[in-house]
Formats: structure tokens, sequence, C-alpha cells
């Protein structure tokens, strides 16, 4: 039977996990320690399904994604090894990109009309609907980006990392990640005049 006292250790142990940083946690989930592993779920769950869904992918297939990413990451935990190029969220997100790219090779039908969206309900209907429109227009002009240009879009707007990270997890220079990301813009700027 749980006291008190167990639960108020319980609980303090989880604020002490929250507030350490990747390198810690990634250190006691090597040793095992599977309340740290779930401290990192927590923190980067939804990044993973939101990057596949920004790649294309829908909800259900993002959410295996991430929970494929992860019992990966946990089976594999004895093989991580940080080096001074790799932080272990660039890590996690290249993993994440790659299974992506994996399941986007399997023939499938992706129109992205099952995308969640929240109405904001402060917005009139009109101003909804322009807004949901000028989204489907920029979905549409993602969509004809090549699967590099898509993903560093993802990466650096989306997911808000730096070139460096965004590069590293792409596996290309940061100054190839800027060229992408130049030729990206531009081509939208194009495929927006006409759609």
């Amino acid at each position: 039977m749980s006291t008190k006292s167990d639960i108020s250790d319980a609980v303090s142990t989880k604020d002490v996990l929250n507030d350490l940083d990747d390198n810690s946690l990634v250190a006691r989930m090597v040793d095992g320690d599977k309340r740290a592993y779930r401290v990192i779920v927590e923190r980067y769950y939804r990044g993973i399904v939101s990057i596949a869904r920004r790649m294309g992918l829908t909800g259900g297939d993002a959410e295996d994604i991430a929970q494929d990413v992860f019992v990966r990451v946990w089976l594999h935990r004895d093989k991580w090894q940080a080096n001074g190029t790799a932080t272990f969220k660039t890590w996690l997100y290249r993993v994440a990109v790659n299974r992506v790219i994996d399941i986007k090779r399997k023939p499938q039908f992706v129109d992205g009309s099952d995308l969640d969206e929240v109405p904001d309900e402060a917005m009139s209907a009109v101003d909804r609907l322009a807004k949901h429109q000028e989204f489907v227009r920029l979905r549409a002009a993602i969509k004809k980006l090549s699967d590099q240009q898509q993903i560093a879009i993802n990466l650096f707007y989306d997911r808000e990392l730096s070139n460096q990270e965004a590069a590293s997890i792409m596996g290309v220079s940061v100054n190839a990640m800027e060229s992408l990301l130049k030729r990206a813009r531009k081509r939208l700027r194009e495929e927006l005049k006409t759609i």
C-alpha cells in the first residue's frame, strides 16, 4: 500500500527529472532508469509527431512513427554515445526523419485533409475560411518541394531548430542547409503565385 510519503517522493523525483538536461536524462536512461526515459518521451513525443505530420504522414501514421522511434531509443539505449557535434535532440530528430522517409517510400495516398486544426473562436467565419484557404495553399506548395526541402522547412520553421541543428539532423553542412532553405523559399514564392 502506498503511503503519502511514497507518493510525495515519486512526485518530487519526477520534478527533479523534469529539471535535468537531456544529457543527464539520457545517461540515466542508458543505465536503465525508466523514469528518465519517460521524461524524454514526454519532452519530445509531440515534436516527433509534428515532424512526421509536416512531412506528409497522417495522424495515425505520425503517432506510429513517434512510438516506433521511442521503442528503438529504449531498446538501443546502450548504443547511444554523445559526441561533440550531435546532441541527443538532433540525433532523435534524425532518427524520426529517417523513419518518415522509410514510410514515405512505401506507396500511399496522403492529401492532408485529416490533419487536426484547432479553430480559433475569436476569428469570424470569413477570417477562419481565409486562414484555412491560405493554409491549404501553403501545404499544397510545400508538397511540391523536394523531400530534402520539405524536411529543411519543417525543421527550421516548424521545429524552430537552428541551421546547425537542422543540418546535423539532415546530415548536410550548414551551407547546404542554408542553400536548401533559400531554394525552398524561392520555390514556395513561385508556387504560391500560381496556386
